[in-house]
This record gives structure tokens, C-alpha cells and sequence, in this order.
């Protein structure tokens, strides 16, 4: 074999070494591209679920829970064009069958003022709602959502954020109650009540403004009363003065003679 025989193999020789890790490097790369976007793909289910089913049902409206589940079947479906498992298989069944289901008639807590228990509830549904309105805002930026929907589902979020804000407000006027008596507290029941009439245009807080205003009521009846006996009191102290005076006021000499 000639020297340039030798060559010529050596060079096919690297050649196709190269090729091969070339091909190799190909695979890998594709390989772990594939697992980036299924790992970004199931963040972004994480997310979306997590908005679905943390929020409180009151708050999810039909409109809000069909962006969610389309958003989340669309994300499914490119999980399975990369790993067609049957794990994956069940979630994306799980998920149709989810969106079949009929939406929830929630009503109003019976005998409650507000739809949260506590202040940390409120506060923890206020950061859910921010939450689903950055969402919202990056599908709308991202040309997901046609722009009626947009406006529409985050006119909606806007409105649940309100409300969690006055049921805040009603919470902080319950402590007033509780540390001050009713007649500093009634004035921020009002503002609370005012608040959740003008949001009421689709009579959905019909319930709660019904158990707001009953308990302003009840209010109203004891600084009532709370007046009514103090002017009792002070007219008696009065009376009882008006004694005093008519007891120690010199007697004329008509009543001498009487």
C-alpha cells in the first residue's frame, strides 16, 4: 500500500469518525431539546392547573374555565407528540373529560358576611388571581387568545380581585366591631355594602349583600338602642339635678305660710 493509499484511508478514517460524532452530537442535542421543551411544557401545566384548581369556585366562571382547560389540552396533546406514554395518555383523557363536566352552581356561604373565611384566605386567593391575570396577560401577548375573549376573561379576573379586596374590607370593619363596638364599624360596612352594590350587575352577590345588610341591620338596632338609653340616663341625671336644686332653693314666704 502506497504512502497516498495510507493517506486517503486515514482521512476516510476521520471522516467517518467525524460523521459519527457528528450524528451522535445530532442525537444528544436533539435529545435534550426534546426534554427542555417537555420539561417547559409540564411547568406550563403545573401552572395552569394549579390556577384551575386552587382558585375558589365562585371565582371561576365559565368563560376563565374554558381558556384554562383548552390551554391545558393544547399543552397535553404537545406532551404527547414528544412522549407518547401511557401515563401521559391518561392525563390528556382525564383532562377531556374534565372539560365535558358541567360547571358548578356554587353558592354564597349561608350566615356568612364574606365568601373567604380569614384574612390570610383572601390574601392567598388575591395572589391567585394576580397570578392568573400575568397568565392571562402573556397568552394574550403570545396571540393565544383572540381579543374578545382576552377582554372579556380578564374584565372578569379584574372583578374577582375587587371582591376579594372588599371581603378584606369587611373583615377589617368586623375587627372594628369586635374591639370598638358597632357604631365605629357600621360606617365601613356601608362603604363595603356600596361597593358590592355597584358590582352587582349580574346579581351574582345578591346573597352576600343580603348577609351584609342584615348584619348592618342588627347594628343600626343596638346604636339605637345604645342611644335611646343614654339619653334615658342623662335625662334621669338631669331630672335628679333639677331635685338637688329644688331641694336646697331658698323657700319664698308663701310657702313659709303654707
Amino acid at each position: 500500500m502506497s504512502p497516498t493509499e495510507t493517506g486517503l484511508i486515514i482521512v476516510a478514517v476521520v471522516v467517518v469518525m467525524a460523521m459519527i460524532a457528528f450524528s451522535i452530537q445530532t442525537v444528544e442535542n436533539q435529545r435534550r431539546e426534546r426534554r427542555m421543551r417537555l420539561l417547559m411544557l409540564k411547568d406550563q401545566i403545573r401552572r395552569a392547573d394549579h390556577l384551575l384548581h386552587t382558585l375558589p369556585e365562585h371565582y371561576i366562571t365559565r368563560e376563565i374555565r374554558d381558556v384554562l382547560v383548552r390551554y391545558l389540552q393544547n399543552r397535553w396533546k404537545q406532551v404527547m407528540e414528544l412522549e407518547n406514554t401511557s401515563e401521559n395518555r391518561q392525563k390528556l383523557s382525564e383532562m377531556e373529560a374534565f372539560a365535558a363536566q358541567p360547571l358548578p352552581v356554587v353558592e354564597h356561604p349561608p350566615g356568612s358576611m364574606t365568601l373567604h373565611t380569614d384574612r390570610n384566605h383572601a390574601q392567598r386567593t388575591a395572589a391567585l388571581l394576580r397570578e392568573l391575570f400575568q397568565f392571562l396577560t402573556e397568552l394574550q401577548n403570545g396571540g393565544l387568545l383572540p381579543p374578545a375573549t382576552t377582554r372579556d376573561v380578564i374584565y372578569q379576573v379584574k372583578e374577582a380581585y375587587t371582591r376579594t379586596r372588599i371581603d378584606v374590607e369587611i373583615m377589617e370593619a368586623l375587627e372594628v366591631e369586635q374591639q370598638r363596638g358597632p357604631a365605629p364599624a357600621l360606617p365601613r360596612y356601608s362603604t363595603a355594602a356600596g361597593k358590592l352594590q355597584r358590582l352587582n350587575q349580574t346579581q351574582q352577590l345578591d346573597r352576600q349583600i343580603y348577609e351584609l345588610s342584615a348584619h348592618m341591620d342588627k347594628l343600626q338596632a343596638l346604636v339605637e338602642r345604645e342611644r335611646l338609653l343614654r339619653e334615658a340616663e342623662e335625662e334621669r341625671k338631669r331630672a335628679e339635678e333639677a331635685a338637688k336644686e329644688d331641694k336646697f332653693k331658698p323657700k319664698s314666704i308663701t310657702d313659709y305660710r303654707r
